[in-house]
């Protein structure tokens, strides 16, 4: 079980019935990211990397990480980071929510809790195959009736190789089908403009240190793109005001007509294949060094890391004025929250 424990760890170093009328993805115009903002870096004291962040609101944070079940969760007020408050007895792993009282929690041995604004409860012991020890790596979904739980369960060898994606829907949880699917499934995201559902997996059987997208359509996985973790060649999935974006090394995409089609190829070799955003022309970029940001013309830097190499963003939350990102330095073991608001 250590084994796989640290595999999802390293995933997330190297890495959320209508009519017709409500179906039509109408896209907004776009406007520019502003970059005008007034920097503050807030502290937290962990003995374990915090590596998800999820809030309702500039008020209304939530960090995770694992270790001392007393101190796995941590929330912010709007003025102080507090641990202690709540907790969970299984390590969590991935935090979604869709309001201030209904967020989620993915853990260890195939649990989802849920916060309903007074406290955290568990709802779900999932299994797969008879199997247990599933660590659910990341949530995702369009309500709390539509919610997807993805990750991996450790396969003969201890290896997070076998995937499992759960499925919530009108009441009910579901395992689907993920034959031919190796490796721990870190994103799944649904893409409005087209209702298809785009997933990414990483490391799996003979393709160690890979990632790899697919197509989930009608019960069946079609394998989009796959490379290596070499930096340049790494890929990843973000999604942004509905859309899903693909990032392939150097390019940041979009799936038009079953093609991929770049929007913006990111001509710096410290891109480091994650990206956050509002819009189309409001990207948030990781770089080896900091965070810079495309704004539909050029890109520039925000703010650079005090520490370098191995410092990483593990998550952002963006808001109209506020935007939070999770750093965690390595070589000091400090976790940071770098709070932007625009002036």
């Amino acid at each position: 079980m250590k084994i796989f424990l640290n595999l999802i760890f390293l995933s997330i170093i190297f890495y959320t019935a209508s009519s017709c009328d409500e179906n039509i993805y109408i896209p907004s115009e776009d406007q520019p990211g502003r970059r005008d903002y007034e920097w503050n870096i807030d502290t937290i004291t962990s003995f374990n990397p915090l590596y998800r962040l999820w809030g309702s609101s500039p008020t209304d944070l939530w960090a995770i990480t694992s270790g001392n079940p007393n101190e796995n969760i941590y929330h912010f007020d709007g003025t102080q980071w507090v641990t202690g408050t709540y907790f969970i007895l299984y390590a969590p792993y991935s935090i979604f929510g869709f309001e201030y009282n209904n967020i989620y929690i993915g853990a260890e041995q195939g649990r989802i809790y849920n916060f309903n604004g007074e406290g955290w409860i568990e709802i779900a012991a999932l299994t797969k195959d008879g199997h247990k020890d599933i660590g659910f790596d990341n949530l995702w979904g369009t309500s709390s009736n539509n919610l997807y739980a993805c990750g991996a369960y450790p396969d003969e060898q201890g290896y997070a190789n076998n995937s499992v994606i759960a499925h919530f829907f009108n009441g009910n949880w579901m395992m689907l089908n993920t034959d031919g699917l190796f490796g721990i499934v870190e994103h799944l995201y649904e893409n409005r403009p087209d209702n298809k559902i785009y997933l990414q997996v990483i490391g799996g059987r003979n393709f160690t240190d890979s990632t790899h997208i697919y197509e989930y359509s009608q019960g069946k996985y079609y394998r989009l793109y796959s490379n290596i973790w070499t930096q340049g060649l790494q890929a990843d999935i973000s999604l942004i005001n509905g859309e899903v974006y693909f990032v392939l090394g150097y390019e940041i995409t979009k799936r038009v007509n079953n093609q991929f089609q770049t929007i913006l190829r990111v001509d710096n070799t410290n891109f480091y294949q994650r990206i956050w955003g509002r819009n189309s022309k409001d990207i948030f970029l990781m770089m080896t060094d900091g965070l810079a940001h495309y704004n539909g013309k050029d890109i520039e830097y925000l703010f650079y890391f005090n520490k370098t190499p191995r410092t990483q963003i593990f998550g952002a939350s963006l808001f109209e004025n506020d935007i939070f990102f999770l750093v965690y330095e390595s070589q000091t073991g400090l976790n940071l929250i770098y709070h932007g608001k625009l002036k």
